[in-house]
């Protein structure tokens, strides 16, 4: 007599239940692309994707399994600002992940696609910084962005502070020349006069100097056309630095792990410049100047995770 599982009822032996495949397929979420060298973790085994984006396991138990991905695009680890100026910065690894779960059939070979994020530097738009020199010719510094390596955009004054088009009041008239008639009532007068006069001409200094008008604000203009040799005219846009082949003390390129076509974002990009408006002040890291220009444009197109270039 056959003990319990030594056999069937007609007494021919049980056949063991096969084991199963598993086929890994790890795509670009955004494109679908074939992603080669993601880690893909089933049942305790771990492999890397091959040049068609897959990895095959087999002799694997009958069931459901858990499927776990991970990539790190080394190429694309990246920054973020905590503090734009003075820089602080944050590091981060450019790793995205992925899990599904297959059930493994006996016998035969089970597929999953699991898709990730792709972490891709922007290499065709550039952030440039150029730090405050007070003994240089650009005491401010400046901050300009690149697209192409032939379009650029900054935020600048549209006169130099110290020119009279930056006025907000004009400068107090002086006492009319004594004549060679005068009496002494007279010039005592107007030496009076002259003194009043004096003390109101240190206040209009004062109320119009570069550093009045720096806090005060004067009237902005993209690429600094009028003073500063910037251009800006349909289909060619160049910021002064970039034009004078500057390249600034740092470069910055944006990191993007979203869905996105670089057309459209450098399209928005010259939309965004093209419609900025508003006065030039700098009051630190406040006002409107050639840094909050940027950081705004970081910001609005999600450009803020950066891969330090210089």
């Amino acid at each position: 007599m056959a003990e319990f599982g030594e056999g069937s009822a007609a007494g021919k032996p049980v056949k063991p239940l096969e084991k199963g495949t598993v086929k890994v397929s790890v795509r670009d979420v955004c494109s679908g692309a074939r992603i080669e060298g993601a880690s893909v973790l089933v049942d305790k085994s771990e492999k890397k994707t091959d040049s068609s984006g897959e990895a095959v396991f087999s002799d694997l138990p009958i069931g459901p399994s858990d499927v776990k991905v991970s990539k790190h695009f080394d190429d694309a680890d990246y920054s973020t600002f905590v503090v734009h100026y003075p820089k602080v910065l944050r590091s981060y690894e450019a790793k995205s992940v992925g899990e599904d779960l297959v059930n493994v059939k006996s016998g035969a070979e089970s597929k999953v696609r699991i898709e990730i994020e792709v972490y891709k530097v922007v290499g065709n738009i550039e952030f440039h910084r150029r730090h405050i020199d007070l003994d240089g010719e650009d005491k401010y510094g400046h901050w300009w962005t690149v697209i192409d390596d032939s379009t650029s955009f900054g935020w600048w004054p549209k006169y130099p502070l110290g020119s009279d088009e930056n006025r907000f009041s004009e400068p107090p008239e002086a006492p009319a020349v004594l004549s060679g008639n005068d009496g002494n009532m007279k010039k005592i007068q107007h030496k009076f006069s002259s003194f009043i006069h004096g003390v109101h001409m240190k206040m209009y200094e004062a109320k119009e100097s570069s550093v009045a008008r720096t806090f005060r604000g004067v009237e902005g203009e993209l690429n600094g056309v009028t003073s500063f040799k910037g251009k800006n005219r349909k289909g060619f846009y160049e910021d002064p630095h970039a034009g004078f082949g500057d390249e600034g003390d740092e470069i910055y390129q944006p990191v993007l792990n979203k869905c996105f076509e670089l057309k459209t974002i450098k399209e928005e990009v010259v939309e965004f410049a093209l419609g900025y408006s508003g006065g030039w002040s700098w009051r630190l890291e406040g006002g409107n100047h050639c840094h909050t220009f940027q950081k705004i444009l970081m910001k609005k197109f999600e450009l803020d995770k950066v891969k330090i270039i210089k």
